[in-house]
């Protein structure tokens, strides 16, 4: 159960990236795309406390069919987006001068922050400070994701006491 609730989670966040680079690189209005992934996305995590199986099932069919539809949508950006994964890896986690940086502005948001605005005056700096204070937004959305998912889990098996508590 929990396998297929973080895995709809994954595809839904997935379909949400896919739809922003369309919405940035095509002139196609992928708007509605990105609403009902959105939608999908927070719909899913309030449902893992209810432990509703049926519900990431829909969830993740409705992740995988939008991702189909990326092609209906712009075959050729659709293609491009899939292409770009595997250089933008590359590019990331090849970097050894920014690697450091990256992780710890995702891992402590409060961390990047505080480098990007230390930084952001300083000429020689200015990439690690861009990265760093883009990670540590990144960081904050995903903390409050995995901690909205963990309680999400840990209520969903709570004893029935427990439940009545919160």
């Amino acid at each position: 159960m929990e396998f297929l609730n973080v895995l709809s989670l994954l595809v839904l966040g997935f379909m949400l990236i896919f739809y922003g680079f369309m919405a940035n690189r095509s002139e196609n209005n992928v708007s509605f795309f990105l609403c009902v992934g959105l939608i999908c996305f927070i719909a899913n995590l309030c449902t893992i406390s209810g432990g509703a199986w049926l519900a990431a099932i829909l969830f993740l069919i409705i992740g995988l069919g939008f991702l189909g539809l990326g092609f209906v949508v712009n075959r050729h950006k659709a293609t491009e987006f899939y292409t770009s994964i595997g250089p933008w890896f590359k590019k990331t986690f090849t970097n050894k001068s920014l690697i450091g940086w990256q992780a710890l502005s995702m891992i402590v948001p409060p961390a990047g922050a505080v480098l990007y605005f230390v930084w952001y005056k300083n000429e020689a700096k200015h990439d690690v400070c861009l990265e760093c204070g883009r990670n540590a937004l990144w960081g904050i959305l995903l903390w409050l994701c995995l901690i909205w998912l963990i309680v999400g889990m840990i209520n969903g098996h709570a004893a029935p006491e427990v439940t009545a508590l919160l």
